[in-house]
């Protein structure tokens, strides 16, 4: 399940982080590079939908491009 607790526009990108407890997907931040430059960084990171903490390194984050047209 993708939750956007911000609003998306249309032709633009975002990093996404996935809970690892209850697997929700929630927009990270705007990604400035349109999915171009490589993520180094670890976030620790409270989880809106059920508050679980945890450090998420840049391998378990996703890019998302918000496609014209897109429901999400």
């Amino acid at each position: 399940m993708s939750v956007f607790s911000v609003p998306l526009v249309p032709g633009e990108w975002y990093i996404v982080i996935t809970c690892e407890k209850c697997k929700t997907k929630h927009v990270l931040f705007p990604d400035l590079s349109k999915g171009k430059s490589k993520l180094t960084a670890t976030y620790s990171w409270t989880c809106p939908t059920c508050q679980h903490r945890g450090d998420y390194d840049s391998a378990s984050l996703e890019r998302y491009h918000h496609l014209p047209g897109d429901s999400k």
